[in-house]
């Protein structure tokens, strides 16, 4: 385990979602939204099983994204 990894970060529930909120629009078309759809109506369209998968890919796309910091 990375010493990176042993080290747990606190921040207000808001920003963990305004942070969400941002990395999913922002991320819409590689999340697999397509052009002509609106970004919630797509997800809201998805079954629950591919919500989670968009959610998995999303939390991957931040993790790699965060590398790019570190």
């Amino acid at each position: 385990m990375e010493k990176q990894d042993k080290i747990q970060e606190t921040i207000a529930i808001e920003d963990l979602i305004v942070s969400t909120i941002l990395n999913f629009c922002e991320n819409a078309a590689e999340l697999g939204c397509p052009r002509d759809k609106d970004v919630d109506m797509w997800f809201r369209e998805l079954e629950p099983e591919a919500m989670t998968k968009v959610a998995v890919h999303l939390i991957e796309i931040v993790k790699r994204d965060a590398k790019r910091f570190t």
